[in-house]
């Protein structure tokens, strides 16, 4: 009788112990800082072979532990794109191109295992980009400074793939690969006279290496 119940107190501790390392049911928040190095589609004059050459990116992802494996929620990213071009020999030609995205987005991260073991996750963003942008992006040559973008956005969508790894019951690292597009539309203005020139939507892809905190 006395090992009976020592053992039945054994697997009630156990229960308790499992129920509260379970993440199911509570609320979180995941913080990811990233890095593109890669890009296609880029924000830039056509005439130019260029690309975007910088872009950062900080997204804050509050959400809620659906099961141990699922977590899910809203959050916001500001994403910077920026493109640089400079070609002395045509008369100190110098393209700048620099917007922000403030991308507002539904989320969603399934691991493989549960919340105390480390995994392997794929999740994905999907939303709109707020972009509100007026710059001069040509200086030095003939009156192209009489020339000014303005920038509006459009749909932001983020899938990834990584590894998250626990410190402790509340808090992991994670490290992740995305590829994430923004679509936004640019429209050309001769400043002189205030006549648009034309408007083009533009998709901006980017691979981007990501590296958070969630608990």
């Amino acid at each position: 009788m006395k090992k009976q119940f020592t053992l039945l107190a054994l697997i009630c501790c156990f229960s308790i112990a499992t129920q509260a390392q379970s993440k199911t049911g509570t609320f979180g928040l995941q913080v990811e800082a990233g890095y593109a190095f890669a890009f296609s589609g880029a924000t830039r004059p056509k005439a130019i072979d260029g690309e975007l050459d910088k872009a950062w990116s900080i997204a804050v992802s509050p959400g809620y532990h659906v099961t141990d494996k699922l977590f899910a929620g809203l959050g916001v990213d500001l994403y910077n794109y920026g493109f640089n071009y400079n070609e002395l020999s045509e008369g100190m030609l110098d393209i700048q191109s620099s917007f922000f995205a403030i991308p507002i987005y539904a989320h969603g991260m399934w691991k493989f295992r549960g919340s105390e073991k480390p995994s392997f996750f794929v999740s994905l963003k999907a939303g709109y980009g707020i972009i509100s942008k007026s710059m001069y992006p040509m200086r030095g040559i003939g009156g192209l400074e009489d020339y000014e973008n303005h920038y509006s956005g459009g749909l932001y969508v983020s899938p990834s793939i990584g590894f998250i790894y626990p410190l402790n019951y509340k808090n992991s690292l994670s490290l992740s690969v995305s590829y994430d597009l923004q679509q936004n539309k640019e429209e050309l203005v001769d400043t002189r006279m205030g006549i648009p020139k034309g408007k083009e939507d533009r998709d901006n892809y980017t691979l981007a290496l990501k590296v958070g905190w969630a608990f």
